[in-house]
Formats: structure tokens, C-alpha cells, sequence
């Protein structure tokens, strides 16, 4: 899964576009249905607060990262999971990859490009058989009050282990509020493997706020019995509460106290520390206004972004329009903390379309601030494959992405790219591109001026001395 596949994370209300200014641009026609229809899983809606971009011409990004090469005017890639490629595609990968979220075979990802930064991953509520050995007898027999139990709506406790979708038997859900868990999670299991097996950091999931959720999120406990949730142990015969509901602040304290004992851990543990362990987390973007999603930066070193751009295949619908000034907006402040933003864009079709992939390189390059990298697949796992699109280079920036509310565009010394955030349902949004100058579209699509940009579509256009 994942990561986090089943994570289904819906924020309250839909945010305000980022605004800024930007080229004239003018709405026309009125758009069919485009793109595939979505997936089963829930998007993302943008929540209020948006960190906003602000257009700074001439402007050029500090390195945005302090665990992954400089990603500046280039496609940075990571993979997500090696789980579902053979040696030879890691062999063939490897070269091209700054990093793997989830790594099964470190040492062979290092063997061919040794600066790739590999992470060992873990769930902080769920310790997984066939990494630790032990099954729920074992621990039910030596630790029976770190198992994590479930309560009915009316929490009600019950005997009920707290599994969530994906995740049963062998697996055991654990209590992460428990400094005896965390120390067993981060210090004796996942952090004596990651430096056993050579990895550089640890892949911390699920690290989702209570205040993220709506209508309840499998990810907060269990929705093996329907109406159920997370909600505390069983000492002996005496229920230890943790949790009072689905939406439940206590969730988030949690939360955050787990990840900043992850770091306390990598740093100050005498066996840890000499191995300067990074701290990824999969967390769903939130507003910066928010004082929990400003405590969490300060302990972590990159983070994933499970829906990226594509927000599970719902890019291209009108309820996302103003998905991408959002996510732009955030993965630009991840950055600017030297925090290393991953992105995952997953399509769900057979095979991703040349227009996805100029629409995920776009989107990639207008938020690259140097710390940047994407995966881009029709699922979750597996190789992502070379493709040619990823060989572009736009070499520096002059500004930051700016436009909007559905036209948003970006200059680079070599190139353009100009994104539609969803215009629907107008069909495009006409772009007037700079003067005196020849664009050349990655995907060899006709370039007019002005340039009609679909809803929902994105180009990718190479030229000289762009700043000009």
C-alpha cells in the first residue's frame, strides 16, 4: 500500500487561488468532460490558509534541501516503493534517482549509484510480523497493554484490535502514545535495521492530523467494524482511554510527539547518532497558519506528499481547481526550510499518457525551489519508468510561479511552463507568452501566441534566454 494508499484525507473547505501577478489571460469555450474517469478513493480538497507564492522576477531558489542534490532546472526523481521491481529495473533506475521512500533493497540501489538516499519505512501504529517476528500471541503475551484497541461509536471500549483498511493479522496496531513504543518502533526495530542495511533515513507514515479528517478516515483507527475507532489499551481488565473520538486533538499531539521523539532519537541515541538518520514523514499538506503543521517542520527533513498534483487522478475535475496553487504554495515553503518535498502523482490509468506526464513535469517545475523530487506512476509501487519528458532542463528560474486564478506560469533561463488549474467549464484559458522569443513543446504540441491552455492541462515549453 501506499504510501498510505488508503489514506483518504479530505480537508474542511476549499481554499482561495493563489493570487500574484501574472500575464494577461482570457477564459473561452466551454469544455466537454476530459481524462479518465476518478478512482474509487476520496481527493483532496485545498483547506483555507494557503501559503501563498509571491512572483519575485529574477529571483532564484536557495537549495531547498539538505538530503537530496540540488534539483534546480532538472527533474528530480524518487521511487516510491522497490518492492515491485526486479533487480534489473533498479539497476537501470538507480542512476536517475535521488532518493527511495520505501527501500527493500538498499544495498542494491546503493551499489550503482551510491549517493541515492534510501529510507526505511514504518507505520508508527502497526509493528509488521515479517520485519519484527512477532505476531499478535507475542504481543499479546509480553506487552498486551501496547496493543491498540477499538471503541463503538458511542466509545464504547471493546476487544476490538484497532486495525484500519489494509492492515490485519499478523500485523498488531500499537499505542503510540506510549514512549515505550515509540523507543521500540524508532530506536530498537526501524532505526538498528535502516543503519544495519545502510539506509540514510527513516520513512515515518501515516502522519496525518485529526483536523484533516471529515466524516471519520480509516487511518484513524479501525474501519474493520464500521462505527468503530482507535481509542485505547487494555491494562489487565482496566481501559486506559486515549482517545475520545474520530476527531479527537489528542490524535495530533500524539502525532506530532511521535515524530519529534523520532528525532530526539536519530540525534541524541549513542548507537543512532553517528549515522545522521534523515526523517521523512507522508503527511497531507495543511495550512501554514495551523501551529500543529509549523511544530512539525521543525522536526523532519523531507516529506512526502501522497496526492501531489494529481490528487489521486482528480486533477482534471472542477471540485481540485484550486489544488494546485495550494500544493505549489506548500511544496515552496517546504523547500524554503530546507526540507525536501517528494511528490507522488499517481494517474490510475493503464499507462500514464504523454499529457499526464508533461502535466506532472509542469506542475514538478513550478515548485522546485531545488529540493524537489516527483514519482509518477499509473499506482502506487512499482518501477517508474524513464521517461523521456524527465531529460528536460530549464536551466535557472526568474521567478516564482505566479498567475491565477487557472492560469499560472513560471520562466526559467531555458524554457516556460504554463499550468490551468482547472477552468472548467470553460474549456481554456488563452496564454500570452513573452516576445521575441521560440517555444518548443516537450511533447512537440503546436505553440501559438497567445497559447489556448486546456482545463486542467499543462505545457512544458523549451527555449533560450527565457529571462529575457
Amino acid at each position: 500500500r501506499g504510501p498510505a494508499l488508503f489514506i483518504l484525507t479530505l480537508f474542511a473547505a476549499a481554499a482561495t487561488a493563489c493570487g500574484g501577478g501574472g500575464g494577461s489571460a482570457s477564459v473561452a469555450g466551454v469544455a466537454p468532460g476530459n481524462g479518465a474517469p476518478g478512482p474509487t478513493a476520496s481527493p483532496r480538497a485545498t483547506p483555507t490558509g494557503a501559503p501563498t507564492a509571491t512572483p519575485g522576477p529574477g529571483s532564484t531558489p536557495s537549495t531547498g534541501s539538505t538530503m537530496i542534490a540540488d534539483t534546480t532546472g532538472r527533474v528530480g526523481l524518487f521511487q516510491e516503493f522497490d518492492r515491485g521491481m526486479t533487480s534489473s529495473q533498479i539497476v537501470s533506475d538507480a542512476p536517475h534517482y535521488d532518493a527511495v521512500w520505501g527501500a527493500n533493497s538498499p544495498q542494491l540501489w546503493h551499489s550503482v549509484n551510491p549517493s541515492v538516499v534510501t529510507s526505511r519505512y514504518f507505520i508508527p501504529q502497526e509493528d509488521r510480523s515479517q520485519l519484527s517476528g512477532h505476531d499478535l500471541t507475542w504481543w499479546q503475551t509480553n506487552h498486551p497493554d501496547w496493543i491498540l484497541y477499538a471503541c463503538k461509536a458511542d466509545g464504547t471500549p471493546t476487544h476490538d484490535f484497532a486495525y484500519w483498511a489494509g492492515v490485519d493479522k499478523p500485523d498488531v496496531p500499537l499505542d503510540q502514545h506510549n514512549p515505550a513504543v515509540i523507543d521500540y518502533q524508532v530506536r530498537q526495530l526501524n532505526g538498528m535495521n535502516a543503519i544495519a542495511n545502510g539506509d540514510q533515513a527513516l520513512a515515518v507514515d501515516q502522519i496525518v492530523f485529526e483536523d484533516a479528517m471529515v466524516g471519520g478516515n480509516p487511518n484513524f483507527g479501525q474501519s474493520v467494524k464500521s462505527g468503530e475507532y482507535a481509542c485505547g489499551i487494555w491494562n489487565g481488565a482496566t481501559f486506559v482511554r486515549r482517545y475520545s473520538g474520530v476527531h479527537d486533538p489528542a490524535w495530533t499531539a500524539d502525532m506530532i510527539a511521535f515524530v519529534k521523539a523520532t528525532r530526539q532519537i536519530v540525534t541524541t541515541d549513542s548507537t543512532l547518532a553517528p549515522y545522521h538518520l534523515k526523517v521523512i514523514v507522508n503527511h497531507p499538506p495543511g495550512p501554514m497558519s495551523n501551529p500543529n503543521e509549523q511544530t512539525l517542520l521543525q522536526y523532519i527533513d523531507g516529506m512526502v506528499d501522497e496526492a501531489g498534483y494529481a490528487n489521486y487522478a482528480r486533477y482534471n475535475t472542477s471540485v481540485d481547481k484550486n489544488l494546485f496553487a495550494f500544493t505549489a504554495a506548500y511544496l515552496v515553503a517546504l523547500q524554503k526550510r530546507k526540507i525536501a518535498a517528494f511528490i507522488i502523482n499517481s494517474f490510475k490509468d493503464a499507462a500514464v499518457t504523454p499529457l499526464q506526464r508533461e502535466y506532472a513535469v509542469a506542475t514538478y517545475f513550478m515548485s522546485d525551489q531545488g529540493g524537489q523530487d516527483m514519482y509518477v506512476s499509473p499506482g502506487p509501487g512499482g518501477s517508474q519508468e524513464n521517461f523521456p519528458e524527465y531529460s528536460v532542463r530549464l536551466g535557472q528560474p526568474c521567478e516564482d510561479f505566479h498567475g491565477g486564478p487557472y492560469l499560472y506560469e513560471r520562466r526559467y533561463s531555458g524554457g516556460l511552463v504554463l499550468v490551468n488549474s482547472g477552468s472548467l467549464p470553460a474549456a481554456f484559458v488563452d496564454a500570452s507568452l513573452p516576445d521575441n522569443h521560440t517555444y518548443t513543446d516537450i511533447e512537440g504540441r503546436k505553440v501559438t501566441n497567445p497559447l489556448p491552455v486546456a482545463s486542467s492541462d499543462a505545457y512544458v515549453l523549451t527555449t533560450t534566454n527565457g529571462c529575457s
